[in-house]
């Protein structure tokens, strides 16, 4: 069917109920027209089609109300897979964060106890240098005792040489 400006319908089915009967008054309109039709006839003419009118009107307020229900529905069923989806993942999250606690907590054991055996090593190592430290200040010590007592008697021989050598100086040179 054309429209006024000649566009094709954008529905190409079957005419509906509602255009039939269109078409039924138009062409009820025409013969009443052609056959010079009574008062009454436009009366109800006019009233059939301000009933025609108030059903269409009825049928779209229907719709309507048929749509916001159904928009509604929609919207708290939406509401409530999101209320889950939100569940779910903070379920997930609580889990996800157990996990990482538990494995921070095993890492954190594994940490001190590598950080402890190398703490004792160190302290071991350290303990060992200082017993050979003070081993070797010792040794040194005594290298140090015998060599100062080994000088102190060559000054000793070397004072009793020059005492004895002023000695006969004096006693025999005179």
């Amino acid at each position: 069917m054309l429209g006024a400006n000649d566009n094709h319908r954008v529905e190409e089915s079957e005419r509906n109920s509602y255009d039939v009967r269109i078409g039924a008054l138009e062409k009820d309109v025409a013969v009443m027209q052609s056959s010079l039709a009574t008062k009454d006839d436009f009366h109800a003419l006019r009233s059939e089609m301000q009933a025609g009118h108030e059903r269409i009107l009825t049928l779209l307020y229907g719709h309507k109300l048929e749509s916001q229900e159904a928009l509604a529905a929609d919207r708290e069923d939406f509401h409530t897979a999101l209320a889950q989806q939100r569940e779910y993942f903070n379920a997930a999250l609580a889990e996800q964060r157990e996990y990482f606690n538990a494995a921070l907590a095993e890492q954190r054991e594994y940490f001190n106890a590598a950080l402890a055996k190398q703490r004792e090593e160190f302290n071991a190592a350290l303990a060992k240098q200082r017993e050979e430290f003070y081993a070797a200040l010792a040794e040194t010590k005594l290298d140090l005792h015998k060599s100062l007592i080994g000088h102190l008697w060559k000054l000793y021989g070397f004072a009793s040489m020059m005492v004895a050598g002023v000695y006969f100086i004096a006693r025999y040179v005179h």
